[in-house]
């Protein structure tokens, strides 16, 4: 009796954590955030990265995660990662919670669909909070701050309406 009970629970738990964690789409629109860009792929990449750069982010290295795939003869849609920092920011993040390492500097995947359509995605910053258990109202305030530069940048990837 006890291990029907036990299976169940476990069934449970798992069913919960899975819905926590962000898989399937509905789930992951939580702690991702992505959007369709109107640009090809390194356009994309160019304007989300100089959208960011008057705010002191910083390009560091871009991984052609294709390129490498071709490498070892693996096929794979065009996928681009965009490690960008803001040295000011990322210090005072790391200050909060040493945690924050795990997702500093940010990573900004820009993939292309079979389609061809180009899209954009992130971790919502506001997810931190959570993720590294930062309460303190200031940290709350750059994790805010983040959130806010990523999500201007993002319209750079959409044309302008005229």
């Amino acid at each position: 009796m006890k291990k029907t009970t036990m299976g169940w629970s476990v069934l449970l738990m798992g069913s919960i954590l899975l819905g926590l964690s962000g898989c399937g789409g509905e789930g992951r629109g939580k702690f991702l955030k992505e959007t369709s860009s109107d640009y090809n792929l390194s356009e994309t990449a160019r304007r989300y990265a100089e959208a960011l750069a008057p705010k002191n982010y910083h390009l560091l290295r871009v991984i052609d995660h294709e390129a490498t795939a071709k490498k070892l003869s693996f096929y794979l849609k065009p996928t681009l990662t965009l490690e960008i920092d803001n040295p000011k920011i990322r210090v005072k993040l790391l200050d909060c919670n040493p945690t924050m390492a795990v997702d500093l500097p940010l990573r900004v995947g820009v993939y292309n669909e079979l389609n061809g359509s180009t899209r954009l995605v992130y971790t919502n910053p506001e997810y931190w909070s959570l993720k590294h258990n930062i309460r303190d109202k200031t940290c709350i305030q750059l994790i805010n701050l983040t959130a806010r530069d990523l999500d201007e940048a993002t319209d750079a990837i959409h044309k302008s309406a005229k």
